[in-house]
């Protein structure tokens, strides 16, 4: 691979990664800690029940360390609340408080109005390829971890 197309896309990936800066100032929570809240409040498509960590960890496709940060972050903010479950200790079940709640309604409004003028933008049709290809960039990375996981 030459170095300006490596570079090209270390370049892009890093700024990618920032784009949660480009969301108004109004939304109060950086969009990873939004996109938890929201799979708290509205439950995740990996599951019907309340949510615990780990359940919101596979949903959401995050480290445990990156989890945790995030959920100690909304507690700390006191938009959460983290309950061990009595009959397995090892299970935390999160829940949102009211503050968190409403915090998540003001804030959603103004989240979905950007990603809405990032669609219009981009395109409907470009971003169900983006999309796609970051879903296929995502499974090549996955898979190369994996075998290179197998040799160790």
């Amino acid at each position: 691979m030459g170095s300006s197309l490596k570079d090209s896309f270390i370049s892009a990936s890093f700024r990618f990664k920032k784009v949660d800066a480009c969301y108004p100032s109004a939304c109060r929570i950086p969009l990873s800690e939004w996109v938890v809240m929201d799979k708290i409040t509205n439950g995740c498509i990996c599951t019907s029940s309340r949510l615990n960590v780990s359940e919101i960890q596979t949903c959401m496709h995050l480290s445990r360390p990156a989890i945790s940060q995030i959920l100690n972050s909304l507690e700390k903010k006191g938009y959460i609340i983290r309950d061990i479950d009595l009959n397995d200790r090892r299970k935390i079940y999160v829940t949102a408080t009211p503050r968190g709640s409403e915090v998540l309604k003001r804030t959603r409004t103004s989240y979905e109005q950007v990603l809405q003028e990032v669609v219009t933008r981009f395109g409907e049709d470009e971003m169900f390829r983006l999309i796609e290809s970051l879903n296929r960039l995502v499974d090549i990375y996955e898979r190369i971890d994996q075998e290179r996981s197998d040799f160790r």
